[in-house]
């Protein structure tokens, strides 16, 4: 009689790229990134704006507030990830659940920042996120009834490349501009993503993942439409924040 279980990892383990490979494919997969920071700068409202001295408050306190959102929402859909590529890859699955668990709690380093920033914890519960916090969260769970697990993998991928690259620099101007004991949990979220090297361990498990030159293109594809929805939302903290104040002001 046949074993009819499925979906337990039991298929071919072997990385479908080698080492030499996998090197050669995220140096130009790195490379797609910095080209979408080149243009994220050219065309995203306000893009450097945390990057600058004069920092709009109710801005940077919005920002707070959705980063904290988007990390309690997307890790439901992260933790369902978590099962779909055990069914594929238990050594991915191994190296995700780390990932997670490090990156799990990290909404209340932010809820710290804001509270420093003068913003109760009970005023963060009542604010609801944006609807491109939303729709990035719908994304994920379409992707995993659909595509697979590998389109979220690659949304990790891309944030932590940017933002070990550049965090520091964000970092350092909010020093300058909001103090460097109201930013200590930031600092403490960098400090991982850093030192844990998020990006080499979620690229780990990306190489896990793919099986094919299709899932290599489909990688490259998650990684520009992660961005266009990104987007998204910048232009919708802008709107809200910057653009309706000036309106205001006019």
């Amino acid at each position: 009689m046949k074993n009819r279980v499925r979906n337990v990892g039991l298929g071919n383990r072997t990385p479908f790229i080698d080492a030499k490979r996998s090197c050669e494919l995220r140096k130009e997969i790195d490379s797609i990134i910095d080209e979408q920071i080149d243009n994220w700068y050219k065309t995203v409202p306000h893009a450097a704006h945390l990057e600058g001295k004069d920092i709009n408050s109710d801005y940077y306190q919005r920002h707070l507030i959705e980063t904290a959102w988007r990390i309690r929402m997307l890790r439901v859909s992260e933790s369902k990830t978590l099962a779909e590529i055990a069914k594929l890859s238990p050594e991915a699955a191994q190296i995700w659940a780390n990932y997670e668990r490090e990156e799990m709690l990290h909404d209340e380093l932010f809820i710290q920042d804001l509270e420093r920033a003068g913003v109760a914890r009970e005023q963060f519960l009542a604010t609801e996120p944006y609807l491109s916090t939303k729709l990035l969260t719908g994304f994920f769970s379409y992707l995993l009834d659909h595509e697979g697990p590998l389109g979220v993998i690659a949304y990790s991928y891309l944030v932590e490349y940017v933002n070990v690259k550049l965090e520091p620099r964000k970092l350092k101007a909010l020093k300058e501009s909001v103090g460097e004991t109201n930013i200590t949990g930031q600092i403490a979220h960098s400090h991982t993503d850093i030192n844990d090297d998020h990006p080499g361990e979620v690229w780990a498990a990306i190489r896990h993942l793919l099986r094919s030159d299709d899932d290599v293109d489909a990688l490259k594809r998650y990684l520009k439409e992660h961005q266009s929805v990104l987007a998204l939302y910048f232009k919708e903290l802008y709107e809200d924040k910057i653009e309706s104040s000036l309106k205001a002001a006019a």
